[in-house]
């Protein structure tokens, strides 16, 4: 099981660094200055064993540059040290955000092409927490992997050579503990890995009651659920922290390791080294100049160290986001014909369906709409009005039986020339953020401005646009803060005015409207629903007394079928639904 894991995110891992593919030249770069900035300070120790061994003690220095020759080499070598790590820094941190942005628009797309079921098993939180968080944290294995890694192993390298020309004993005396150092650091790095895991899936419950408790708002006031909402709150709080705790432990053992399978060696060497120095085996210049080359050793290993860390905590979040990557896709479009409704005649014919096993919502239920009709469909909550209208569109496919538009299988047609033949005005519209007239746009983005007036004007949205500052150009606040229910209503149907599509489907809002808004939105209603087949999800008594045809639903089957005047005389199962309505009249 562990094996199978660890191949999975060593692929993941892979995975990731495609995108890296496209922008060798500008990693090679970014890792060459690397390389550069990482080993140019080398050569100080050279100019310092000069001056100790030779300026300083009154003989000539190796280097044969002098005193102000020393200080001069060496003010160059910082400065150009500082000139090569701007421009590696530059190049690498313009590199892995360019990644990150990549990564997070083809997630972004990817999300939008799954289907609805994935969605409405998952918190919205929790997503934008994958798409948002875990990409910026994945965005760090560029600079390890791509850069960082190859910088510290070539100072090691260089420096280890250096060593070794300098001293073999005092290097092998130096490198004692090299082994342990590197087997510390893989037994901490798996460990650090799951946990941050953890961390990062608890994390994503926090985002997710976050965002659903910030939406809700209103509800939470409403009810008093302030106390409960914060309880909930700081108990997914307290679990994460103690995921990061157990974190914080596994790191904090992972530098106490590092610190001293680095510093031990340096003691002994310099206690050898002093010996050497005693008896006049080596000079102090050199003894200085190893130690500081030391130090310069024992920092990359430090760093690759803190590189497993990270590299740890990067990969998880890789992981995370290539779960969602591998989640199937709604079909491409362009695999299957596309749909033709010349008529708009739509039957469903034996559908059963339900969203868990052994539940069916819809249970073998047979209905024809005809074209340009406009039927009502009506019956308590869970009957499967809302169902059967989401399988007409295919957000869910039906487990036996078919839906046909005019004689097509939808199953077998196109999805997207499906869903462009099919306009939906859902009972609570979403807005999006923008103007009046990018929220219009929905309906159709290629339109022009005059069929996006002619939109709003056939909605009664320019009733209310007109006396706004800046008309269809008005902004509108998150989730179209602003405005009334009857407002966003008739911008919905400017949406499907302007998407002009043969089918209409409506959810009736169940909240109440004034009676000018709802006198504004009927009449909108009816003339959006001429010459089109409406199928609409029916509320009130007015509503199913304007259909040409009323449908009634029963624990997913079709119990009553007829006009209204019909059901009002021998419908009991109508009656029962509109009982007081109907002896009000």
């Amino acid at each position: 099981m562990s094996t199978r894991r660890s191949s999975s995110e060593c692929s993941n891992l892979r995975r990731f660094l495609r995108y890296v593919r496209p922008h060798a030249r500008s990693l090679a770069l970014a890792t060459l200055t690397g390389v550069l900035k990482f080993n140019l300070p080398v050569a100080f120790p050279w100019i310092l064993a000069a001056l100790l061994d030779g300026v300083l003690a009154g003989r000539p220095d190796p280097l044969g540059l002098g005193l102000d020759g020393l200080m001069a080499a060496a003010l160059a070598l910082f400065v150009l040290h500082a000139v090569v790590t701007f421009w590696r820094t530059r190049l690498a941190d313009r590199l892995a955000y360019r990644i990150e942005a990549d990564v997070r628009a083809d997630l972004f797309d990817h999300l939008q092409r799954l289907p609805l079921s994935f969605f409405e098993e998952r918190q919205t939180g929790a997503i934008s927490s994958r798409v948002i968080t875990d990409v910026s944290a994945a965005r760090s294995v560029v600079g390890l992997l791509g850069t960082n890694a190859v910088m510290e192993l070539s100072v090691i390298v260089v420096i280890t050579g250096v060593l070794l020309a300098t001293d073999v004993r005092l290097t092998l005396i130096a490198y004692a503990t090299l082994p342990m150092f590197v087997f510390s650091q893989k037994l901490f790095g798996g460990r650090m890995r799951q946990q941050a895991a953890l961390a990062r899936s608890r994390m994503e419950r926090v985002e997710g009651r976050l965002h659903e408790s910030l939406s809700g708002i209103a509800d939470v006031k409403g009810f008093n659920l302030e106390e409960e909402e914060s309880r909930r709150f700081e108990s997914g709080t307290r679990e994460y922290l103690a995921a990061l705790y157990r974190n914080v432990e596994s790191f904090s053992l992972s530098l106490a390791a590092t610190a001293l399978f680095t510093r031990l060696p340096a003691v002994a060497a310099l206690w050898y080294g002093g010996h050497l120095v005693l008896r006049g085996q080596l000079s102090i210049g050199a003894l200085v100049a190893f130690y500081a080359w030391l130090e310069m050793v024992y920092s990359p290993l430090q760093r690759l160290g803190d590189l497993n860390v990270q590299l740890a905590s990067a990969r998880a979040a890789i992981d995370r986001i290539f779960e969602l990557f591998d989640r199937e896709r709604e079909e491409p479009p362009g695999e299957r014909p596309a749909l033709s409704v010349p008529r708009g005649e739509v039957r469903f014919a034996g559908l059963t369906f339900g969203y868990q096993p052994s539940q069916p919502v819809l249970r073998g239920l047979d209905l024809r709409l005809s074209p340009g009709r406009r039927v009502a469909l009506v019956g308590r909550s869970g009957a499967g009005k809302s169902t059967l209208t989401k399988l007409l569109v295919r957000f869910h496919a039906p487990w036996s039986g078919q839906v046909l538009i005019d004689g097509q299988d939808i199953g077998a047609v196109d999805l997207q020339s499906l869903r462009s033949s099919v306009a939906l005005v859902p009972q609570e519209p979403v807005l999006f953020q923008g103007t009046i007239e990018d929220n219009i746009r929905v309906g159709r983005p290629a339109a022009s401005r005059s069929e996006i007036e002619q939109a709003a004007a056939r909605a009664r949205v320019l009733e209310f646009a007109r006396v706004l500052p800046d008309g269809l150009l008005t902004p509108l606040g998150e989730r179209g803060a602003g405005l009334s229910g009857g407002q966003k209503q008739r911008i919905a149907i400017a949406r499907a005015f302007l998407k002009d599509a043969p089918i209409l489907v409506l959810d009736e809002s169940t909240s109440q409207l004034d009676p000018l808004a709802e006198r504004l939105v009927h009449e909108a209603l009816e003339e959006l629903a001429q010459g089109r087949t409406t199928l609409v999800i029916a509320h009130r008594l007015s509503t199913t007394a304007r259909a040409d045809e009323v449908v009634v639903l029963e624990e997913g089957r079709v119990v009553e079928h007829g006009t209204h005047a019909d059901l009002c005389q021998r419908g009991e199962a109508y009656r029962r639904l509109f009982g007081t309505e109907l002896i009000a009249l």
